[in-house]
Formats: structure tokens, C-alpha cells, sequence
């Protein structure tokens, strides 16, 4: 479920406890784990900070987070686990806008966990995030949106404006927790689509990951329509995103 929470007051609290699992079910993670890495060997099974407690009212969300093995978020993604045991990671995202409309959409690479997957700029937060006890969403956002999209949240020059305004909660299809941010470019999409190719270039002659192996720009007068011409997989939340987005006149 997406929901807009603009104005709202976010407070993340980190517990650094380990996320306990009865053993039987570590048996089972860790043999998907072994069988998963089999198949896409660049997987990388590190920490994951995921959330154990989530409240929220008209004006205050308040979230407590713990910690976890990204096998047992690919398990539960993937195989499915009973509430208790589920694992709902906190994820950033960033929804970017070129100065002539056009959302910023891309395309994950071929080595990643989804292959092909339409998606916005984002990830989970993680270690370098956590601050005395708390989770600092915003340095997750720029992280992530300077790695994959060489975008600085932070840069007057590129970002006209950028704001907290969606969040994204578990269900059926997913088990994150998204916290999004919209962010108005000063790039028109052309200009976008160069300065990626450029990116693009820098990353593979460097020999550094690439996450997005294509960006696809999708107009916000026709999201919806524009969005399901692209026969890629999609990330659960982007229709309903694109969708409550392009009717916000703010």
C-alpha cells in the first residue's frame, strides 16, 4: 500500500540486536542461499537492517529496526515466511523528475537479484546510515541515488528541489518497507539520457558495479499507459506511485 505522507515527522530507532530465527529455519535459508548463489554467483549475503516495530499517526511515523542476513530477505521475498519470521527491510527510493516532466525509471542489470527490473533510484539502508542509535534516511537516499544514477541530492546545480512524500508499506508483493523521496531535476530528459550514458561509460571502464543498465523515461502527462508499454518486470509499487504522483498538481 502507497500513501502519501508529506510533512510527516519520520523517527528511526536501530536496536542493534540480531533478528532471532528458530533454527530449523536457518537450515532452510541457508541452503536457498547456497542453491541461489549457484545460479547468480555475484550475490553477496551481507547485513540487512529490517524492521521490527512500525507506528504510525496523523503526524509521526516511528519505526525500530533490527538486523538481518540478506539471505533470509531473499527467502522470505522469494519462498515466503510466516508474519513473525518475515524480514521487512527498509528501503530508500528516490522518484526523479527532469525539468520537462519525464520520470526517471531504470532498469536493473542483468547480474542483479532482479534482472531487468523497472525500478526508481534506491536501496537499503545499511550500516553507514546509522547514527547514535538512529537511522539517517536522508544519507541512505543520496548514497544510493549518486551510485546508481550519479545523481547529488544535495547539488543546487542538478536538484532544484527534493522532499520526503510517499511511503510504500508490506503486502502480498513485497516485503519493504519504501520510503520515498521526490526530487525535481534541472535536466530535461535529453540531457538526462546523455548524462547517464557518460555515467554509464565511466562505470564499465572502471570496471565498478553497474546497478541500472538502461534508464527509461516515462512522461508524466501518460505514466500509467507509458509505464505498461514497457514489458519489463516492475517493482509492485511503481504503477501506484507513478500513478498518485502525476495527479498531484503540488
Amino acid at each position: 500500500m502507497l500513501k502519501t505522507i508529506a510533512g510527516t515527522t519520520i523517527k528511526i530507532e536501530f536496536k542493534d540486536e540480531i533478528l532471532e530465527l528458530p533454527k530449523i529455519l536457518k537450515e532452510k535459508i541457508n541452503i536457498f542461499w547456497k542453491e541461489s548463489k549457484e545460479s547468480n554467483p555475484s550475490l553477496f549475503n551481507g547485513d540487512l537492517i529490517c524492521v521490527g516495530e512500525y507506528k504510525e499517526t496523523n503526524e509521526l511515523i516511528e519505526i525500530i529496526c533490527k538486523r538481518t542476513s540478506y539471505a533470509h530477505h531473499l527467502y522470505d521475498e522469494r519462498i515466503g515466511l510466516p508474519k513473525e519470521y518475515g524480514c521487512h527491510n527498509l528501503v530508500v527510493g528516490c522518484l526523479l523528475e527532469t525539468s520537462d516532466n519525464y520520470y526517471v525509471i531504470g532498469e536493473m542489470a542483468s547480474n542483479t537479484s532482479v534482472p531487468n527490473c523497472l525500478q526508481i533510484p534506491g536501496g537499503n539502508v545499511d550500516n553507514t546510515d546509522i547514527k547514535e542509535k538512529s537511522v539517517d534516511i536522508f544519507n541512505a537516499l543520496i548514497r544510493e541515488c549518486r551510485e546508481e544514477v550519479n545523481i547529488n541530492l544535495q547539488d543546487k546545480s542538478l536538484v532544484e528541489n527534493f522532499e520526503i512524500k510517499y511511503i510504500s508499506l508490506p503486502n502480498e508483493k513485497s516485503n519493504a518497507y519504501l520510503i520515498i523521496t521526490k526530487a525535481k531535476l534541472k535536466k530535461a530528459k535529453n540531457g538526462m539520457i546523455k548524462y547517464y550514458k557518460e555515467y554509464l561509460k565511466y562505470l564499465k571502464d572502471n570496471n565498478l558495479e553497474v546497478e541500472f543498465s538502461n534508464l527509461h523515461f516515462v512522461s508524466k502527462m501518460n505514466a500509467k499507459e507509458e509505464l505498461n508499454n514497457l514489458k519489463n518486470p516492475k517493482r509492485s509499487y511503481l504503477e501506484d506511485l507513478l500513478e498518485i504522483d502525476s495527479n498531484n498538481k503540488k
